[in-house]
């Protein structure tokens, strides 16, 4: 949706620098602003939480029977691994394994968070406002922003979301169906629907920055956001990867290693720094794909004003198929 403000309407902003220093150059820019992007993520979404808390308790167990609690404390308990001398904290045996239990449920909950699969739509189209403001360089009206990003896609950053969440534990309870059947079919359909999850991961983060850049409907957003994936295999398939490294790989070895201090980092960058870092970068990766397949309507007026971007904008999308 378009901003009454001075906005740019160009989503990618070329320099003779190329796009990641433009990346970093504007995310140190605007960091303080997207610092509190992030605590706002986890301040807003505490339902969504709640939520993500529940269907990790539910699908964790379903993924893998090492993941029922008794299984879990038991294998601790019988390889060692529980305790003072393992886990450098105080508590020991069998409430050391029922702690660890707790730090995996927690990053699952900050996994489906972060990645935007489990979240309130509304919320998250107010965040894609500002990080659409910030990859144009416009400068950014933090709370505004917020506000119009909420106010002018809640309709449809609703339905994403709640797709987002069916998609999701869909997948999850497939995943876990065919793994366990232990069969090579089972095998291969359950490979299968892994590649599924972490590539819809990606295209619900396309999604957002699509819905509050071009007017268009839910399900052109979708079909734009897939076919996306497919001109760009390569470079979304590095996308996918570093969500994998910075919000599945990092945190989950972090959590692991359960001494304070270690925790007490991984608060610190994923309650203050590393969320709003991943869902930027996406949404700069993003403006590039718009800039390059679905270009904003050219500004016609003298002092080079932003011109409403609603205008004629069925017509960008890709299937021309209005």
């Amino acid at each position: 949706m378009a901003s009454k403000m001075k906005v740019r309407a160009t989503d990618y902003v070329e320099t003779e620098h190329g796009p990641i220093y433009n990346f970093f150059y504007s995310f140190w820019t605007h960091v303080l602003q997207l610092m509190g992007t992030n605590v706002l993520i986890l301040v807003f979404n505490i339902p969504a939480m709640i939520l993500a808390y529940v269907m990790s308790l539910y699908m964790l167990p379903r993924l893998s029977s090492f993941f029922e609690l008794n299984n879990f404390i038991a294998f601790m308990k019988e390889n060692g691994i529980t305790g003072e001398a393992t886990l450098f904290n105080e508590i020991t045996g069998e409430d050391a394994a029922v702690q660890l239990y707790f730090y995996v449920i927690v990053f699952c909950v900050v996994f489906l968070i972060s990645s935007c699969l489990v979240c309130i739509g509304p919320f998250q189209a107010g965040f894609s406002q500002i990080y659409r403001n910030c990859r144009r360089q416009s400068g950014i009206f933090f709370f505004p922003d917020l506000k119009e990003g909420i106010k002018g896609n809640w309709k449809q950053s609703l339905a994403a979301s709640l797709i987002s969440l069916v998609v999701t534990f869909v997948s999850l309870f497939a995943i876990g169906f065919y793994l366990n059947q232990g069969t090579k079919i089972g095998s291969f359909l359950g490979a299968f629907f892994i590649a599924f999850f972490f590539v819809f991961m990606l295209l619900q983060n396309i999604v957002y920055q699509i819905m509050v850049s071009r007017e268009l409907k839910l399900g052109q957003i979708y079909r734009n956001a897939f076919l996306f994936f497919l001109m760009n295999f390569g470079p979304c398939l590095a996308m996918i990867a570093v969500m994998i490294i910075f919000l599945i790989i990092i945190p989950f070895a972090m959590i692991l290693n359960t001494s304070y201090m270690t925790l007490g980092l991984f608060v610190f960058i994923y309650g203050f720094f590393m969320i709003a870092f991943i869902q930027y970068l996406l949404a700069f990766f993003t403006g590039g794909l718009l800039h390059k397949y679905m270009p904003a309507p050219k500004q016609d007026d003298e002092e080079g004003e932003e011109s409403e971007e609603n205008e004629e904008a069925e017509s960008n999308d890709i299937d021309n198929d209005e």
